[in-house]
């Protein structure tokens, strides 16, 4: 039985024969120092959760969807049609669901002038804040209400036309023009009162969400040369779904190309264009989907410690190899494992007293 207890199956090196190097023990604590860095950014991350943001077919059927607008044109009201017209040949006149209002035109500070916004993916938390369903106001009498040596003295030479339209959801046009140059009308507006400068303060699709911002919003377009120009807006809209904590808000992002024709330098040069203001929109297949994920507790333990071991097993054979590159050219000096001061002994070296 004595010889049975001093039997080892494994084996270990004499502590006499060991050099222990404290630069060892800095590598290892500096793991140990990165491992608590790990964990702790997994926590975070376990417990904030992350964006998942992925495309899929839209697969959903709408007959009619919303066009949301709040815009400035530098023509008054009386001489304005609007009318929508789609695909399917199907014209909407839709100046009677708008709200018109008679204003001198201007352009308010902070609008960007014969430039758009930079097209982004607004992130989730924003939309998640700045989603706040609203309506447009009401129209307001005021400008009824002054008499008319009031109304003299303001050049009330614009409308302001905002409200929201629904039409029907395929490929079409929001047309923006001046009576009998379009389409026939009792009425033709004069040459010098048509000028489709504009300022666009809001253009969106679907609900209307008046903080979150899209690329046409707070633009304007002056023409000082030839007011009797036409602007097209080519939009392509997206749907897109954003989720998080049971929180779902459906939203309708687009990307725009905008042109520019006038009349004056465009004459001669090809069809002739009605002067106005054409908003076309189009429909993509694909809708984005935007949304908070968080792991359970199980995938978050197995991921955890999956990491966990992958650093370990990855710094060991780091530091097995810089220690072999370093005893290599420089010499055992070198050494991560090396200690100045300590001295090997060997078999014939040792204690009899231990033995």
């Amino acid at each position: 039985m004595a010889g049975l207890r001093s039997f080892d199956a494994f084996p270990k090196t004499d502590e006499t024969h060991v050099k222990k190097s404290s630069k060892g023990g800095v590598s290892s604590l500096l793991t140990y120092l990165f491992l608590l860095f790990i964990a702790w950014t997994e926590f975070g991350s376990y417990f904030g959760g992350y964006v998942d943001e992925h495309y899929e077919v839209d697969d959903q059927l709408r007959e009619t969807f919303q066009i949301n607008m709040d815009t400035y044109v530098k023509t008054p009201c009386q001489y304005l049609d609007i009318n929508v017209r789609d695909t399917t040949m199907d014209r909407k006149f839709v100046s009677q669901e708008l709200v018109l209002e008679e204003m001198p035109f201007f352009i308010p500070g902070g609008i960007k002038s014969n430039d758009m916004n930079e097209i982004v993916t607004p992130d989730l938390d924003s939309v998640l804040g700045s989603a706040i369903p609203a309506r447009f106001r009401e129209k307001l009498s005021d400008i009824d209400m002054l008499n008319e040596e009031e109304k003299n003295h303001m050049d009330l030479n614009a409308c302001h036309i905002f409200g929201s339209v629904q039409v029907n959801r395929v490929a079409g046009e929001l047309q923006i023009t001046a009576k009998g140059h379009g389409y026939n009308n009792f009425m033709r507006a004069p040459l010098e009162e048509i000028d489709f400068s504009h300022v666009i303060n809001e253009l969106s699709y679907g609900e209307f969400y008046p903080y979150i911002n899209n690329p046409l919003d707070s633009t304007a377009k002056y023409v000082s040369g030839n007011p009797r120009s036409t602007f097209i807006y080519d939009t392509s809209i997206v749907p897109t779904t954003y989720e998080k904590l049971g929180a779902k808000i459906d939203t309708n992002q687009y990307a725009v190309s905008e042109y520019h024709f006038d009349s004056e330098t465009q004459a001669g040069k090809g069809p002739v264009r009605v002067p106005g203001i054409f908003l076309r929109y189009d429909f993509e297949p694909l809708s984005i989907h935007v949304s908070d994920v968080r792991l359970s507790f199980v995938q978050f333990v197995v991921r955890l410690v999956a990491i966990l071991s992958f650093v370990i097993y990855t710094a060991s054979w780091a530091f097995r190899l810089v220690d072999l590159v370093l005893l290599s050219c420089l010499g055992p000096r070198w050494s991560l494992r090396y200690q100045s001061g300590s001295k090997s002994q060997g078999i014939l070296d040792k204690d009899p007293s231990l033995t």
